[in-house]
């Protein structure tokens, strides 16, 4: 995974926990706890592309199948309602 991928992917989970965390209750806690598990997950390949821990530190972690489409379905209701996303870079 490229770091242009991984700052994607952070971007897409990011911007579906703060449109469920803002009146839209998408998510379960559950669910949520998955998804912040993946970006933990990202995190870490992130780190290691840049040097800073090493390959065996790196977490592998991918939200499973049903929680995935639920996430892509949120997605699409983001892009639908124009709603207001967030972009990694704006914290890099």
């Amino acid at each position: 995974m490229t770091a242009a991928e991984i700052m994607n992917r952070l971007d897409i989970l990011y911007n579906v926990l703060f449109y469920c965390s803002e009146k839209h209750a998408t998510f379960s806690r559950f669910q949520r706890i998955c998804i912040n598990q993946e970006r933990g997950a990202l995190y870490s390949k992130f780190s290691f592309l840049l040097n800073e821990i090493s390959e065996n530190e790196v977490r592998d972690y991918q939200c499973p199948p049903e929680i995935e489409a639920k996430i892509q379905f949120t997605l699409q209701k983001i892009k639908d309602t124009n709603w207001l996303a967030f972009d990694q870079s704006q914290l890099l």
